[in-house]
C-alpha cells in the first residue's frame, strides 16, 4: 500500500512539472510582422558660382562683406551637426573672378589652387565644371582638379574620344540607415551638367567638345536608373530633382540652397517621397573662424599683391 502511494506521489509530481512547462509551448505570442523602417530625410546643400570668393572680403572697395564660402561653411557645419544625412554640392563657376584666384593662376606657388583647398578643407561631396573653370585653359584646369578630393562632375563635357583627366559623368553617394542589425543604404545619383558660351574667348576651350545637356543627361540617367534611389542634376544655375528645378544657390556665396528629401521604404526600394526646399542667407551668418584661419595665407598674399607690399 505504501507502495503504490509513493508511486502515486511521483507521477502527481511529474504530471505538475509538464503542466508547468506546457504555457511556455502552448502560450507562445504569434509572431507579429515587421514594422517598416522610419522615414529617413537626407539634408542636400548645394552652392554655384563662388567666383573665387573664399574671404568674405570685396576686394574692389576694398572692405568686409555680407557673402564668401567662410560664412557658406558656418551654415554648412550647423545643417551638418542637424543631420548627419547631409549632402553637399557645387555648381561650378569658381576657379576665377577675384584678384585672389588671377593672383594664383598666373603666379607660381607652393600653395595648392585656393578653390580646390578650399572645397576640399570643407569636405564638398560632388562639384561640377562650369565655364568659369576654363578661363585659364584646359592645362591649368586639369593641374588644378589634380589635387581635388572630391568628385568632379559634368555629363557633357569631354575632348575628342576621352574625358577630361578627373572628370567623371556621375557619382554616387550613399546613407547608411536603419538599425545595428538591419543597416541598409540609400543610393542617390548625382549627375553634373555644364553650360558654356563658347563663343567667347574660344582659346580657352580649344580641344574641348560640349555636347547636348538634354541627350547627356538621358544617357546617363539611363545608366544609373537600377543602381540608384534617387537622381540629383546639377547644373551651373541649380539643381534639379527628378525633372524639376528646385534650387539656384545665390553667387558669390551669397546664400545656401537646402534641399530636404524624406525617404520611405516601399517594399524592398527606398523612394523619395517628399522634397522641402528653403534658403540659408550668408548675411546672417558668422564667418566661419576656422575656415577664415585656413583661407588667410591666400587672402594675405593677394592682399600684399594689391598693396605692393614685399
Amino acid at each position: 500500500m505504501k507502495k503504490h502511494w509513493n508511486r502515486l506521489i511521483r507521477l502527481a509530481v511529474v504530471g505538475l512539472a509538464v503542466i508547468w512547462c506546457l504555457p511556455t509551448i502552448t502560450l507562445a505570442a504569434p509572431k507579429q510582422p515587421t514594422p517598416p523602417p522610419a522615414p529617413v530625410k537626407i539634408t542636400v546643400l548645394a552652392t554655384a558660382g563662388l567666383y573665387g570668393h573664399i574671404i568674405d572680403w570685396d576686394y574692389t572697395v576694398p572692405k568686409t562683406a555680407d557673402f564668401g564660402l567662410v560664412k557658406i561653411a558656418s551654415l554648412v557645419k550647423k545643417e551638418r551637426q542637424a543631420n548627419s544625412h547631409t549632402l553637399l554640392v557645387d555648381g561650378g563657376n569658381m576657379l576665377t573672378g577675384t584678384p585672389l584666384t588671377s593672383l594664383f593662376a598666373s603666379e607660381p606657388s607652393k600653395l595648392p589652387n585656393p578653390m580646390i583647398a578650399a572645397y576640399n578643407y570643407l569636405g564638398y561631396d560632388a562639384v561640377v565644371l562650369g565655364e568659369g573653370e576654363f578661363a585659364y585653359g584646359s592645362d591649368f584646369l586639369s593641374q588644378a582638379l589634380a589635387t581635388a578630393r572630391f568628385p568632379v562632375l559634368s555629363a557633357n563635357v569631354h575632348r575628342p574620344g576621352q574625358r577630361l583627366p578627373t572628370v567623371k559623368p556621375y557619382t554616387i553617394k550613399e546613407f547608411e540607415v536603419g538599425k545595428e542589425k538591419k543597416k541598409e543604404k540609400i543610393r542617390i545619383g548625382i549627375i553634373g551638367l555644364t553650360t558654356a558660351d563658347t563663343t567667347t574667348n574660344p582659346e580657352n576651350y580649344a580641344g574641348i567638345t560640349f555636347d547636348d545637356q538634354t541627350a547627356a543627361l538621358n544617357a546617363t540617367v539611363k545608366k544609373l536608373q537600377n543602381k540608384v534611389d534617387a537622381v540629383i542634376v546639377v547644373k551651373n544655375n541649380g539643381l534639379e530633382i527628378s525633372g524639376t528645378a528646385v534650387a539656384a544657390p545665390g553667387k558669390y556665396g551669397s546664400s545656401l540652397s537646402r534641399i530636404e528629401l524624406t525617404f520611405e521604404k516601399t517594399g524592398k526600394k527606398w523612394q523619395l517621397q517628399h522634397t522641402e526646399t528653403s534658403t540659408l542667407y550668408s548675411v546672417i551668418a558668422p564667418a566661419d573662424k576656422s575656415m577664415a584661419d585656413f583661407a588667410w595665407p591666400y587672402h594675405d598674399a593677394t592682399l600684399q599683391h594689391q598693396n605692393k607690399r614685399p
